[in-house]
């Protein structure tokens, strides 16, 4: 088993627990064409270049490591019962234990209401405007030409404007 993760890769770390109270929430899972990470409340997935065994790697580990400009990334190998970890460093870890939630039946199937694209830079800027307590972050989408709207309590709105983009093929 081999496979590589690129520093973009890696960032599906930001979607998993990050206290260990469910130690299987605090691990990126690698599957067969893919990376994911849960908290319990948000799911991340990545594509990536992998056809082995289920793989959970704790977070921790994930984070230590370093890109290989060379390798372009950090090459995984499986090693015996552990992972040799090849970046700017070489590290051996040792795969988490236990089976990851299945995450397929989660995403809808049906067809939905109507599609927004929001700029990546655009929705970061608003969400660094609201207060970091814990109240819920509220959206209203109205039709795919009109902006989306934020709420956060009585004190804060903010709108979104939409984006022009090509859908393609997806599901």
């Amino acid at each position: 088993m081999e496979f590589k993760l690129t520093k973009t890769d890696r960032l599906i770390v930001n979607a998993a627990a990050k206290d260990g109270h469910i130690p299987l929430l605090h691990c990126v899972h690698v599957t067969k064409g893919k990376i994911q990470a849960t908290n319990g409340y948000i799911l991340a997935e990545r594509k990536i270049d992998y056809d082995g065994d289920n793989t959970l790697l704790d977070i921790s580990d994930i984070a230590e490591h370093n890109d290989s400009k060379g390798l372009g990334g950090v090459v995984y190998t499986q090693d015996g019962e552990n992972i040799k970890a090849t970046g700017r460093d070489i590290n051996i870890i040792k795969p988490a234990e236990g089976n990851f939630p299945n995450t397929e039946h989660l995403y809808p199937t049906e067809e939905p209401v109507f599609k927004i694209a929001l700029g990546r830079s655009q929705l970061l800027a608003l969400l660094k405007c609201l207060d970091k307590c814990e109240e819920l972050i509220k959206f209203y989408f109205y039709d795919k030409e009109k902006p989306a709207k934020l709420t956060q309590g009585e004190d804060f709105t903010g709108l979104i404007m939409p984006m022009h983009a090509k859908w393609g093929d997806e599901k």
